[in-house]
């Protein structure tokens, strides 16, 4: 397939260098809108104490620099601070009624670059996120978006269509940057075009998209069975913990690791990281995101509308989940200050997510120690999510 390159000295042409040559005027014209970025979108929430402890207590992140705030305070905060998970979704999602007058929101940027590529499914390729200042209780975020790089033609075994990157910024009330997304992702499933599928490709796709959807039972569904005996130990509710099968994951959570750069070395491994994905976990990841997107708590909908095996993970439970990972052997003295997710299969709930990861670099920049990691999730079915982080070092 052909593709037609924009004008030389066109500064749009430089953020993403091409459209697809069979793109409508009115959407082409769209798309150069889309690659400057909008006025900055204010959030409809302020970051505070609910919101922090509701999302600690869905990926259970016992960093005290979350939780504590006599212990906050003594690293110079003014109260406990937002793990950085939190900002994808819990800290911008609006709120969903009464509506506010209708305008398409650079949040949902994905939907209306796949629309205007006349490419109805897409999927998250790659996400990666870089965080510059923590957001305090009190701070209120808001977002910038804009397309930065649409892809030459690709066939893939999902199908025929194009990636797309797209770029996320989001900042406190003082203007200064947070943090810094990059989304990459890849839409495909439009009429055929001269160039792209055959019956037989379409075919190949159809029978690839089935063998990742095959409907999960109730029993999949079900969490494993708790001990004999007086398990109940803590928690809330015991039938809410026996649905997150927390008698797993403990009811504390484990004293606080103080990792020190000179003491790292390549190659070292870092604790491993178990975490039961429950339908009860779901509900607990959409009520703490904000985000009740069906596929992530609706099993009919993931059946029906999604051609997924059951509810799965959304990428801030992933987010979530490394960032304490990696504070995990870090200890609350270390930052998070990159993280990488890369999928291959979604999670679904009653799989078991196993995270394992070793160091790959250490080096320093900005004043600052850091390491590389490199991050693999898998549950029983095999491998799940490829990852990477940047951690800073006392």
């Amino acid at each position: 397939m052909t593709q037609t390159h924009m004008e030389n000295g066109d500064e749009d042409a430089q953020a993403f260098g091409t459209i697809p040559d069979y793109v409508t005027p009115e959407n082409r014209q769209r798309i150069l809108e889309l690659s400057r970025p909008n006025e900055k979108e204010i959030s409809d929430v302020e970051c505070s104490e609910y919101l922090i402890r509701h999302w600690l207590e869905t990926v259970e992140d016992a960093n005290p620099l979350y939780n504590d705030r006599e212990y906050a305070r003594s690293r110079g905060f003014k109260d406990i601070i937002a793990q950085p998970g939190m900002n994808i979704c819990t800290l911008v999602m609006p709120y969903r009624w009464p509506m506010k007058a209708f305008h398409k929101t650079r949040q949902l940027l994905h939907f209306e670059v796949k629309e205007l590529l006349e490419l109805p499914v897409g999927i998250l390729a790659n996400y990666e996120t870089f965080f510059y200042r923590p957001v305090e209780i009190g701070d209120r975020l808001s977002t910038t978006g804009r397309l930065v790089e649409i892809s030459p033609f690709k066939r893939t075994r999902l199908g025929e269509g194009y990636f797309t990157k797209l770029e996320t910024s989001y900042y406190n009330q003082r203007d200064e940057l947070v943090s810094r997304a990059h989304t990459n992702l890849f839409s495909y499933g439009g009429k055929p075009r001269e160039g792209q599928p055959t019956e037989r490709d379409a075919a190949r796709a159809a029978e690839a998209a089935q063998k990742r959807a095959v409907p999960s039972t109730l029993d999949d569904q079900a969490p494993m069975e708790p001990p004999p005996g007086d398990w109940l130990k803590g928690g809330w509710h015991n039938a809410t913990e026996e649905m997150l099968e927390s008698w797993r994951t403990g009811w504390q959570g484990r004293p606080p690791a103080d990792t020190r750069w000179a003491d790292v070395k390549v190659g070292d491994a870092m604790p491993p990281l178990l975490m039961p994905i429950t339908v009860t976990r779901c509900v607990f990841m959409a009520s703490a995101s904000r985000d009740f997107a069906p596929q992530h708590h609706n099993t009919w909908y993931c059946h029906n509308k999604s051609r997924t095996r059951e509810m799965f993970l959304g990428t801030h439970f992933n987010l979530g989940m490394l960032s304490r990972f990696m504070t995990d052997y870090g200890g609350p003295l270390s930052t998070v200050r990159r993280i990488q997710l890369q999928m291959r299969r979604t999670v679904g709930a009653g799989e078991d997510y196993m995270m394992r990861g070793v160091i790959t670099r250490k080096w320093e920049e900005g004043g600052e120690k850091l390491v590389d990691m490199d991050i693999f999730i898998d549950t029983e079915l095999g491998p799940a999510y490829t990852c990477s982080g940047t951690l800073a070092l006392p």
